[in-house]
């Protein structure tokens, strides 16, 4: 009898507690679909979102043109150096690591041996670095954040992932870049120098004199030639008309055009050029066979030559003013036109 009760009554509560669960889904099922019913009507009224008002969006602007023009192509892949080659060119910008092979001092199409001591080494991916920093021209920079710095064995200096709304892109990363930090990239030139910050990309006639700068263009939207290896920087020292002078690390100076691209501060791992390498097997990993032993290193025992400083160096074609020359022409009489 007692077994019997105590069926019945867990038999009534488990209906009753189906039916409460029955109508708390259906409440949820209403709830649900009165709120999907308010989107359908704000997507069709396409009224913007407030925060998504002002955001800059612009894509990643190095192309596989600009990567076939800046590396030696060789069957359906291209030279990194004359130590490694990546096999396949990609389809388009990417951020995900391409691997490559070792050319072991030899050409791949000939077959010609042409370095001695290259051959071996650990597995080195490479990384599709932007070396672009395009801006908007008026209005709001473009701001982007750093996503993460990494350390790779195809660059001397570190790589910074960054990213604005669903693009993510690979640049160089500076000194005392952290994760986390929001870079900003402007083409607008002002009419009072920008006070920049470490990271940021402006072009050269927006700053002031003195600024530390590297990843540099030679010309507007050609893409970062000079100051991309780790440690290296350059200084703007004046500015005359539309041309501005940058001294580069090695002292030669460059006249560029005041809208090509650079970028504030350092590039990063500075202390590159003060690691030594402890153990051969350092040198081997990184792709070094051993020497000869013949060899020796200069010691400047008969002294070296001093050489004066090389002349400023125009990057770029430049207008030259028309000069109308009066030629005089002199006779016994009279002094004529």
């Amino acid at each position: 009898m007692l077994q019997n009760k105590i069926s019945s009554v867990i038999t009534k509560k488990s209906a009753a507690l189906g039916r409460f669960i029955n109508s708390s889904h259906t409440a949820e099922f209403t709830l649900y679909s009165a709120l999907n019913q308010q989107s359908a009507t704000k997507a069709t009224n396409s009224v913007p979102i407030d925060w998504k008002k002002d955001v800059v969006v612009i894509p990643v602007q190095t192309s596989i043109e600009d990567l076939k023009r800046n590396h030696r192509l060789v069957k359906d892949g291209f030279y990194v150096s004359h130590r490694l080659y990546v096999e396949k060119i990609p389809e388009k910008y990417t951020t995900e690591p391409l691997p490559t092979r070792r050319t072991g001092g030899y050409d791949i199409e000939t077959r010609e041996r042409l370095y001695k001591r290259v051959g071996g080494g650990l597995p080195i991916y490479w990384h599709f670095v932007d070396f672009k920093r395009v801006g908007p021209k008026t209005g709001p920079p473009l701001v982007e954040k750093v996503i993460d710095i990494i350390k790779t064995r195809d660059r001397t200096s570190f790589l910074a992932l960054v990213a604005h709304a669903d693009i993510k892109r690979y640049i160089l990363a500076t000194q005392n870049m952290k994760v986390g930090d929001l870079i900003r990239t402007s083409g607008e030139i002002p009419r009072i120098p920008v006070k920049a910050f470490e990271g940021d990309a402006y072009p050269c006639g927006a700053l002031p004199n003195g600024t530390t700068v590297h990843n540099i263009e030679p010309t507007p939207g050609y893409g970062a030639v000079f100051c991309r290896a780790a440690g290296s920087s350059a200084e703007i020292v004046n500015q005359i008309n539309d041309r501005v002078i940058i001294k580069l690390p090695s002292g030669l100076e460059l006249s560029l055009d005041k809208y090509c691209m650079v970028t504030v501060g350092q590039v990063s791992h500075a202390t590159h050029k003060d690691e030594k390498l402890s153990h051969p097997v350092d040198t081997r990993d990184l792709g070094y066979r051993p020497r000869s032993g013949l060899w020796q290193r200069k010691d400047g025992y008969c002294g070296r030559k001093v050489h004066p400083p090389k002349p400023i160096k125009v990057v770029g074609t430049l207008e030259k003013e028309e000069i109308n020359k009066i030629k005089y022409t002199f006779n016994n009489w009279s002094l004529t036109d």
